[in-house]
């Protein structure tokens, strides 16, 4: 029991410094670097595997929270962008996935997962049901995250510069 609650301190003191220092969704990556931290020194960390259930349950509640009467109604204009979106994402992600399995030797289902458009969260708990090697899953996420949230703006606004002149 002790186990349990050390590495929910520890997650829960991980998770408030991130979110102090303003890191990108720092409250999780604050959590998992302070337990990972923790766990890869002491071996000590434990959060029973119901817990992952409820970490699912809420991640479900908060991602139903933002559909609204308002968002339904503004699907329709949507729809050709949400298609194409979706299909190209799906095949982009399903050859890179496969990529990087056949030059890395990386399993297949911890590949594909990990080049899921997906959030870091919602795409580590859902691997973890099919099999995949969640913390490799969580550490692409997390490069992927970060890449994206100190690249792609920047990337965004001098492709968008160019594209106007």
């Amino acid at each position: 029991m002790d186990r349990i609650i050390y590495t929910l301190l520890i997650a829960g003191a991980g998770g408030y410094i991130g979110i102090k220092l303003r890191i990108p969704a720092g409250a999780l990556i604050g959590s998992m670097a302070f337990v990972a931290i923790y766990n890869i020194y002491t071996e000590q960390g434990n959060i029973p595997t119901n817990f992952k259930l409820v970490a699912q349950i809420v991640v479900g509640g908060m991602i139903g929270l933002n559909f609204t009467m308002e968002t339904i109604s503004g699907l329709k204009k949507l729809i050709v962008p949400a298609l194409i979106l979706v299909v190209g994402l799906t095949l982009f992600s399903i050859c890179l996935g496969f990529i990087i399995h056949r030059l890395t030797g990386l399993d297949l289902v911890t590949s594909l997962f990990s080049c899921s458009p997906g959030g870091l969260t919602d795409m580590t708990l859902i691997s973890e049901a099919y099999g995949a090697q969640t913390h490799k899953v969580a550490l692409l996420h997390l490069i992927r995250l970060i890449t994206v949230i100190t690249v792609l703006p920047m990337a965004i606004k001098l492709f968008s510069q160019f594209v106007k002149s």
